[in-house]
């Protein structure tokens, strides 16, 4: 026995290697202008097996689906086989503001995990993906005052890249039947940045942030009937991030080159805890899920920008057209409803997401696919608007990893 757990820990070290390589070079995945404040865009955490619902999985404990929505989620895996996922998206998006438009397209991998049973009642997962995003190019003209035509002219422009990642460990035990507990640990880390450039003057603001991560969650079930009912919860403490900061001013006119460092505004991950049910019949399956994101301690640098708590409410469904096969094909659909973290100059932003998707096995493989349309809605006309179509394409697969069965 101690030789497979062994042969587990070598398969768990070459994965995370594998995809610390594979997301390591592929961090730029927005184009969103807003992604400058803060922690830059937020990933959805989600993008894997039920991509099609959105971000839900907080009352789910399914075959073949490594949750990581909640970590008590993860004990209906193979018993006999390491479980991959892989993930990956594309995005095209619309920006307005007021009568300015442009469009944008970008892709990018979204989660690597591995999963399997360590012992009798206990699972474990290893994975990786995107935490944050940054990335935008602004430019902008400004008349110099005195001159009429475009000989005086100065232009600037502003360049963002970078991001976080979240490398973590999930371990969940079953407790008795249909109860569940489970816990993650890990880390969040990754580099921004940001360039401001005015003729032959620069300057490059470099921060690097980490921090620890955590989260602790509760799944139960129960059978009433021909319905399986299920809830789940999940709570995240808000953790500190240390953030290391350098700032490079550079003119080529003159060779003048001088380096410091610079406030970045106070961060920490943020508290958040949600709640999830699902109901779960011959053919269909239907899940909903809330969850609250409390930002109170962090506070940005910009003084027109300030953090809000966010509210995430999500309604997904999957329906079995075959449900008498082992292995049915899963069509699913879910919507979602949520808010920025960021507001602007006393404007807020919201977001409606329409999702739809398929499963579909393929001998021992699901491949996943899911479409999702996202519709901002602005409070303030000043605001950029964003509406953006993205496309998940996912891969679960499994490999046997012993000819006997953990006892």
């Amino acid at each position: 026995m101690m030789k497979g757990l062994l042969r587990y820990g070598r398969w768990m070290a070459m994965a995370c290697l594998m995809a610390c390589t594979t997301l390591g070079g592929a961090q730029n995945t927005t184009t969103l202008p807003t992604s400058m404040y803060g922690f830059g865009e937020l990933a959805d955490g989600q993008g894997g097996r039920y991509a099609g619902m959105g971000n839900v999985g907080m009352g789910l404990n399914r075959l073949g689906f490594q949750n990581t929505v909640n970590p008590a989620g993860i004990t209906r895996m193979d018993t006999l086989c390491f479980t991959f996922d892989l993930g990956a998206a594309m995005s095209f998006s619309k920006y307005a503001f007021l009568s300015d438009r442009s469009k944008s397209l970008t892709a990018m991998p979204t989660r690597f995990s591995l999963g399997t049973r360590l012992w009798k009642r206990w699972y474990a997962m290893l994975g990786l993906s995107p935490y944050s995003s940054v990335g935008y190019l602004i430019h902008s003209d400004q008349l110099v005052e005195g001159y009429r035509n475009n000989a005086g002219l100065i232009t600037s422009t502003f360049t963002g890249s970078g991001g976080l990642y979240k490398l973590y460990l999930t371990n969940a035990v079953e407790v008795v039947k249909g109860l569940s507990v489970g816990a993650t640990i890990g880390a969040v880390f990754g580099n921004t940045e940001e360039k401001e450039t005015q003729e032959s003057a620069s300057v490059t603001y470099t921060s690097k942030k980490r921090a620890l991560y955590a989260d602790v969650g509760v799944y139960y079930e129960r059978k009433v009937g021909q319905q399986l009912w299920a809830a789940g919860v999940v709570f995240a403490p808000s953790i500190p991030v240390v953030c290391t900061n350098s700032r490079t001013y550079q003119n080529t006119s003159t060779s003048e080159k001088s380096e410091g460092k610079f406030y970045t505004g106070q961060f920490q991950l943020p508290m958040t805890i949600g709640g999830g049910v699902s109901m779960t019949m011959p053919q269909w399956v239907v899940t909903a899920d809330y969850k609250y994101v409390d930002w109170s301690k962090s506070t940005p640098r910009q003084t027109n920008v300030k953090f809000d708590n966010q509210h995430k409410v999500n309604v997904g469904a999957i329906f079995i057209p075959r449900q008498r096969r082992a292995r049915p094909i899963e069509v699913m659909g879910g919507v979602g409803f949520s808010n920025s973290y960021i507001t602007l100059k006393q404007g807020k932003m919201y977001y409606i997401d329409t999702n739809v998707g398929v499963s579909l096995p393929i001998r021992f493989t699901y491949l996943s696919l899911g479409l999702t349309w996202r519709k901002q809605i602005n409070t303030q006309a000043h605001l950029m608007k964003e509406d953006r179509l993205t496309l998940n394409v996912g891969v679960t697969f499994g490999e046997r990893i012993s000819k006997f069965k953990i006892q």
